[in-house]
């Protein structure tokens, strides 16, 4: 069973959070995070109305959900300009990163993303 966590809980972070509840039998989303709240607890009750006993923490602040949840992958649905920053926090956590599109805005910071 892999532990998901969303970072940014905008309109696309909804087909995150279906495609967890649609493959229930191998992942879980554990944790969502959004700098608006009411924005996270959205995704949480999303979530909560598909999967029973779901279990999952509201953060504001990603990297305090970094540090005190057990997450293996993180979708980032950040707006673009902070995707290369979340992901390398991410990696830099020891987390597998699902990134939505686009990767990064320049080369330079979709390398340091690979690297």
């Amino acid at each position: 069973m892999l532990n998901f966590a969303v970072i940014g809980c905008g309109r696309i972070s909804k087909n995150h959070v279906e495609a967890l509840n649609n493959n229930s039998d191998s992942c879980r989303l554990v944790a969502v995070c959004d700098i608006v709240e009411n924005k996270a607890i959205e995704r949480e009750k999303q979530y909560k109305r598909s999967v029973e006993n779901a279990n999952v923490k509201v953060y504001t602040d990603y990297i305090q959900m970094l540090e005190n949840e057990k997450i293996d992958v993180v979708s980032i649905c950040t707006e673009s300009g902070y995707h290369a920053k979340n992901a390398i926090d991410c990696l830099n956590y020891g987390k597998h990163v699902l990134i939505e599109k686009p990767m990064a805005l320049s080369l330079e910071d979709a390398d340091k993303i690979i690297d």
